[in-house]
């Protein structure tokens, strides 16, 4: 037990003497956090909204500046014509553009059918269906409020008009704020990149100033060789895994429902796969660089088909399936569903079967190999 205690008091000195390593444990996981939370957001702001006004009425300047005042839509000026809305979208000038026609406020008074025309730039289809909704919301709301004005001033009207109104209520994130959705999947993503990158780096920092060799001579086992230089991981893990709890919760605002205890619990499942993600890497690769590609290569892949940037019920069938192989997918489901609904162990079950599972086959290879390398 005592050689397995200074590996691992060698291994922390190793660390903190590299200044290098230092600013990627600390600085690093703090630049990502905000950079992340603030750049890397789902929320619609400022879309660029050009309108053709021919009604020109009190009821139609109502209904633009329902639009402006919404604080999702910018105004970019007024169109004159309509061969104007087509050209508008066509040289980026506007997202969206807004098309009220003649007779507008003379319908509404009437208690006429009435259509304003939307259209809307759809390279980007997730930002433009945001939009789209946003518009359409003003829209029925505006008229709505028509309506009550009208039924105020005609009683009899009340009477024959029938409205369904639905009432809305958002779980988890009421206001539908997009941090609430990111920032759990950053601290997935923390915690990977410094358990996975370091572990690949330290173990081939080792071959390469050629004291790898030297601790293959010592009594240690192979065993104690592999806990030696993974246990100092498992615990600058959870201490970035702290930190960025804290940050998340303090600065960000996050609700922590669930339990810090199975927080803790399945993320340990996780750093079996990310630690054993580093041993492999160590094993095919003979610089600091081939193990930081080697590592980033199979992130890629993990951060694309994780529901981090969007859900991966969008993805294709086939694709779909090959989710289920991807560790990052089930530790994201596990944090957000501890952090937003309080997830209990049962709830998560699943996914933390699945990520005992890939972490137990991942880990176990990496040390058959790695065992393999030192015999």
């Amino acid at each position: 037990m005592r050689p397995l205690l200074y590996l691992i008091q060698k291994e922390f000195r190793q660390v903190f003497r590299d200044k290098a390593m230092v600013k990627m444990i600390f600085a690093l996981p703090l630049i990502q956090m905000f950079l992340f939370a603030y750049a890397v957001t789902t929320d619609l702001k400022n879309v660029r909204m050009a309108a053709l006004d021919l009604d020109r009425s009190a009821e139609s300047r109502e209904l633009l500046d329902a639009f402006f005042s919404s604080g999702y839509f910018l105004n970019v000026g007024a169109l004159s014509a309509e061969s104007d809305i087509e050209s508008a979208l066509l040289k980026g000038e506007a997202d969206l553009t807004l098309f009220i026609p003649r007779g507008y406020a003379e319908s509404l008074a009437k208690g006429l059918p009435t259509e304003v025309g939307v259209m809307v730039d759809g390279q980007n289809s997730s930002s433009a269906g945001r939009a789209m909704g946003y518009a359409e919301g003003i829209i029925r709301r505006e008229a709505f409020r028509r309506m009550d004005i009208k039924s105020m001033e005609n009683p009899e009207l009340e009477l024959r008009m029938r409205r369904i109104e639905p009432s809305i209520r958002y779980f988890f994130n009421p206001e539908l704020e997009s941090r609430f959705y990111m920032v759990p999947g950053i601290v997935v993503l923390i915690v990977t990149v410094i358990s996975a990158m370091l572990t690949g780096m330290a173990v081939v920092k080792e071959k390469e100033i050629g004291t790898l060799e030297q601790l293959l001579v010592t009594p240690l086992t192979p065993g104690e060789l592999i806990a030696g230089k993974t246990i100092p991981f498992v615990i600058l893990a959870y201490i970035e895994l702290t930190f960025a709890t804290l940050i998340a919760v303090f600065y960000f605002k996050l609700p922590l429902v669930g339990s810090l205890g199975l927080l803790a619990f399945t993320s340990l499942l996780y750093l079996m796969v990310t630690l054993g993600t580093g041993l492999l890497a160590s094993t095919v690769s003979h610089t600091q660089q081939q193990a930081m590609f080697t590592v980033w290569f199979a992130l890629v892949f993990g951060i694309l088909m994780s529901g981090f940037f969007f859900p991966v019920d969008n993805m294709p069938r086939g694709i779909y399936l090959l989710t289920y192989l991807n560790p990052l997918r089930h530790f994201v489901e596990i944090v957000r569903g501890i952090f937003l609904k309080g997830a209990s162990a049962r709830d998560i079950l699943p996914q933390m079967l699945w990520l005992g599972g890939i972490g137990a086959t991942i880990f176990g290879a990496a040390i058959l190999r790695f065992r393999k390398r030192a015999a």
